[in-house]
Protein backbone atom coordinates (compact mmCIF):
# COMPACT_ATOMS: atom_id res chain seq x y z
CA UNK A 1 0.00 0.00 0.00
CA UNK A 2 2.97 2.44 0.59
CA UNK A 3 4.51 1.65 -2.42
CA UNK A 4 1.48 2.34 -4.50
CA UNK A 5 0.86 5.82 -2.28
CA UNK A 6 4.84 6.61 -3.65
CA UNK A 7 4.16 5.56 -7.20
CA UNK A 8 1.08 7.35 -7.12
CA UNK A 9 3.07 10.53 -5.86
CA UNK A 10 6.08 10.23 -8.10
CA UNK A 11 3.45 9.84 -11.24
CA UNK A 12 1.62 13.21 -9.98
CA UNK A 13 5.72 15.02 -9.35
CA UNK A 14 6.63 14.32 -13.07
CA UNK A 15 2.92 15.29 -14.08
CA UNK A 16 3.21 18.85 -12.44
CA UNK A 17 7.36 19.52 -13.42
CA UNK A 18 6.11 18.60 -17.30
CA UNK A 19 3.03 20.78 -17.12
CA UNK A 20 3.64 23.21 -20.41
CA UNK A 21 3.39 27.02 -18.99
CA UNK A 22 4.62 29.04 -22.04
CA UNK A 23 4.36 28.49 -25.95
CA UNK A 24 7.66 30.63 -27.79
CA UNK A 25 7.30 31.00 -32.05
CA UNK A 26 10.85 30.86 -33.35
CA UNK A 27 11.24 31.38 -37.30
CA UNK A 28 11.69 27.52 -37.84
CA UNK A 29 10.70 26.23 -34.06
CA UNK A 30 7.92 25.89 -31.59
CA UNK A 31 9.05 26.00 -27.95
CA UNK A 32 7.09 24.53 -25.00
CA UNK A 33 8.38 25.47 -22.03
CA UNK A 34 7.66 23.70 -19.10
CA UNK A 35 8.00 24.03 -15.36
CA UNK A 36 11.09 22.35 -15.74
CA UNK A 37 12.97 22.58 -19.05
CA UNK A 38 11.85 23.18 -22.57
CA UNK A 39 10.67 20.73 -25.62
CA UNK A 40 11.63 22.39 -29.13
CA UNK A 41 9.93 20.84 -32.17
CA UNK A 42 11.84 22.32 -35.51
CA UNK A 43 10.59 22.63 -38.51
CA UNK A 44 7.91 25.27 -40.35
CA UNK A 45 5.21 26.68 -38.49
CA UNK A 46 1.40 26.99 -40.36
CA UNK A 47 -1.58 27.85 -38.76
CA UNK A 48 -4.95 26.20 -38.86
CA UNK A 49 -7.84 27.70 -38.48
CA UNK A 50 -10.15 24.76 -36.68
CA UNK A 51 -10.65 24.57 -33.26
CA UNK A 52 -9.12 21.59 -32.42
CA UNK A 53 -11.23 19.03 -30.04
CA UNK A 54 -9.27 16.84 -27.87
CA UNK A 55 -10.99 13.16 -28.71
CA UNK A 56 -9.49 9.66 -27.74
CA UNK A 57 -6.09 9.92 -25.48
CA UNK A 58 -2.78 8.05 -25.61
CA UNK A 59 -1.60 10.52 -23.25
CA UNK A 60 -2.43 12.15 -19.40
CA UNK A 61 -5.82 13.54 -19.79
CA UNK A 62 -6.22 16.28 -17.76
CA UNK A 63 -3.89 16.27 -14.68
CA UNK A 64 -1.83 19.13 -14.73
CA UNK A 65 -2.84 19.90 -18.65
CA UNK A 66 -3.04 17.77 -21.21
CA UNK A 67 0.29 16.11 -22.98
CA UNK A 68 0.79 13.20 -25.71
CA UNK A 69 -0.90 11.89 -28.32
CA UNK A 70 -5.01 12.59 -29.24
CA UNK A 71 -7.43 11.90 -31.56
CA UNK A 72 -8.61 15.40 -32.85
CA UNK A 73 -12.86 15.94 -33.72
CA UNK A 74 -13.19 15.91 -37.64
CA UNK A 75 -9.99 12.77 -37.74
CA UNK A 76 -6.38 12.36 -37.80
CA UNK A 77 -4.11 12.75 -34.78
CA UNK A 78 -1.99 15.21 -32.94
CA UNK A 79 0.56 15.70 -30.26
CA UNK A 80 -1.41 17.95 -27.69
CA UNK A 81 0.14 20.38 -24.90
CA UNK A 82 -2.28 21.70 -23.35
CA UNK A 83 -3.63 23.59 -20.58
CA UNK A 84 -7.29 24.97 -20.81
CA UNK A 85 -9.39 22.80 -23.80
CA UNK A 86 -11.42 25.83 -23.93
CA UNK A 87 -8.33 27.01 -25.77
CA UNK A 88 -7.54 25.19 -28.04
CA UNK A 89 -5.48 25.79 -31.43
CA UNK A 90 -4.28 23.46 -33.69
CA UNK A 91 -1.51 24.53 -36.01
CA UNK A 92 1.27 22.58 -37.73
CA UNK A 93 4.99 22.81 -37.49
CA UNK A 94 7.35 20.94 -40.03
CA UNK A 95 3.82 18.74 -40.96
CA UNK A 96 3.33 17.40 -37.41
CA UNK A 97 -0.45 18.62 -36.17
CA UNK A 98 0.39 20.06 -33.08
CA UNK A 99 -2.75 21.32 -30.44
CA UNK A 100 -1.63 24.37 -27.67
CA UNK A 101 -3.78 26.38 -25.56
CA UNK A 102 -2.32 29.73 -25.74
CA UNK A 103 -4.51 32.78 -23.83
CA UNK A 104 -5.09 34.01 -27.27
CA UNK A 105 -5.47 31.67 -29.77
CA UNK A 106 -7.11 34.01 -32.45
CA UNK A 107 -3.72 36.24 -31.50
CA UNK A 108 -1.57 33.54 -31.77
CA UNK A 109 -2.68 32.44 -35.40
CA UNK A 110 -2.37 35.55 -36.78
CA UNK A 111 1.26 35.92 -35.56
CA UNK A 112 1.87 32.75 -37.62
CA UNK A 113 0.13 33.67 -40.42
CA UNK A 114 2.19 37.15 -40.29
CA UNK A 115 5.44 35.17 -40.16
Amino acid sequence: MLSAGFLLGAIGLWLRVTQPVAYHLERDALIIERRRGSSRITGRIEPHTEKARLGLRLGSGGLYGYRGRFRVAGGGWTRAFVTDVRRTVLIKVGGRRIVLSPVDPAGLVEVVRNA
